[in-house]
């Protein structure tokens, strides 16, 4: 069940505040990125079991992500224009799948439940490099709490739309490229490796047949929230 929990809040925990301005804009396509972990003590044994590179499809405002670890899969449909997000669990083992369905601000809410109410102070940089054929400029972020800081690279060289991954990030021109999110201590750093524009199919945001439909109170409750 931890484990459960532990996918659940890296793939949910999300919300919308980010806007980018860009040269090129893909509508479609599937966006791939590379995968580092830096786990707490207690969930080293998960290390040999998480994937090392995130797929994310993309379509219109709609955009897909699929975490697979074997015993169980989460797939995170999110949708750019309302905030909206569609959870859907599968645990082949106990056969079960469970589909949770989160608005805005209880998105934001699981958010601050996973990674604290956080304030950051933006600082552009000059430093500047390419990552995938993209040229990125580099962002400090500064917890106005915790004195904390921590780095985002991001390019104005495409556009695309904001996803489940790179939803929670605010304050920065440009698409994030290389950047990392700490969901309950699971620590994990993203970094573009390609864009691929081929079509893909469209993406429906409807809870498919044979899902448990879990309530948003409920699954607070079951991570303790």
């Amino acid at each position: 069940m931890k484990q459960l929990k532990a996918v659940l809040t890296i793939a949910i925990c999300m919300g919308y505040t980010f806007m980018a301005q860009a040269q090129k804009t893909i509508k479609q396509g599937t966006v791939t990125y590379a995968v580092e972990y830096n786990l707490p003590a207690d969930q080293q044994s998960m290390a040999g079991m998480l994937p090392k590179e995130f797929k994310v499809v993309f379509k219109g405002d709609y955009s897909k992500f699929k975490m697979d670890m074997g015993m169980y899969a989460t797939s995170v449909i999110f949708n750019n224009a309302s905030n909206e997000t569609l959870s859907l669990t599968e645990v082949p083992m106990q056969g079960k799948k469970i589909a949770v369905k989160m608005n805005k601000d209880q998105s934001k809410k699981m958010r601050e439940l996973q990674s604290g109410e956080q304030d950051f102070e933006v600082t552009p940089t000059t430093a500047q490099k390419k990552i995938a054929g993209y040229n990125c400029v580099k962002y400090l972020l500064k917890d106005k709490e915790s004195g904390v800081q921590s780095e985002i690279w991001t390019t104005t060289d495409i556009q695309i739309p904001t996803n489940s991954l790179t939803s929670p990030i605010n304050g920065v021109k440009g698409v994030p490229v290389e950047f990392s999110q700490d969901a309950s201590g699971m620590k994990s750093k993203m970094t573009l490796k390609s864009i691929d524009e081929t079509a893909v199919a469209d993406i429906d945001f409807q809870v498919p047949a044979g899902y448990e439909v879990m309530d948003f109170n409920a699954l607070l409750s079951q991570m303790g929230g």
